[in-house]
């Protein structure tokens, strides 16, 4: 009982949290930002490790490793520490992925058509590669277009979540 109520609880707060996301943006960007920093951090760490401490690698793969785990670990501080850097940097990674997304479905597209996949296929991954590149330029050319959509994005992660946590408080039979 008790388990169901605090799922119906923490529902409620995450819901409560994506309100606050849409008409606080600056929040949802914020929190990408330091994850973005923090797994950047992580990564540079690796690899500098790797770099100082490999038996497998030569020594031009222990300098390469050390040196650009260095670069991504002051990428990452700075995009925690420096704002405007990190949501730039934030804002590019999303254009970049979007980009490399359109890239995938439309060459799927090509790709399923000599593999005999139905019609119906290879047109919704062609339609979906040509969104996602009017998107990703979009992203390129009004860094505000990206924002928002990383914002709605973040917001409808919570709202989902919050969703699922009533539901499964509520739908739960524990006798907790």
């Amino acid at each position: 009982m008790w388990a169901r109520i605090l799922e119906i609880i923490a529902g409620i707060i995450v819901l409560i949290l994506a309100v606050y996301i849409i008409f606080n943006p600056n929040v949802a960007i914020s929190l990408l930002r330091v994850i973005l920093g923090i797994g950047l951090i992580i990564l540079g760490l690796v690899l500098a490790i790797r770099g100082a401490t490999s038996q497998a690698l030569s020594t031009a793969g222990k300098l390469l490793n050390l040196i650009l785990g260095i670069i991504v670990l002051i990428l990452g501080i700075a995009a925690i520490v420096y704002t405007s850097f990190g949501e730039a940097t934030l804002i590019f990674l999303f254009a970049v992925a979007l980009l490399l997304n359109a890239i995938g479905r439309i060459s799927f597209a090509g790709y399923s058509a000599a593999e005999g996949a139905p019609s119906w296929v290879r047109w919704g991954s062609m339609g979906l590669g040509i969104i996602a590149l009017i998107v990703a330029i979009a992203v390129i050319v009004f860094p505000g277009v990206g924002t928002a959509l990383l914002v709605a994005l973040v917001a409808l992660v919570f709202l989902l979540f919050g969703i699922q946590l009533i539901l499964a408080g509520a739908g739960s039979r524990s006798s907790g």
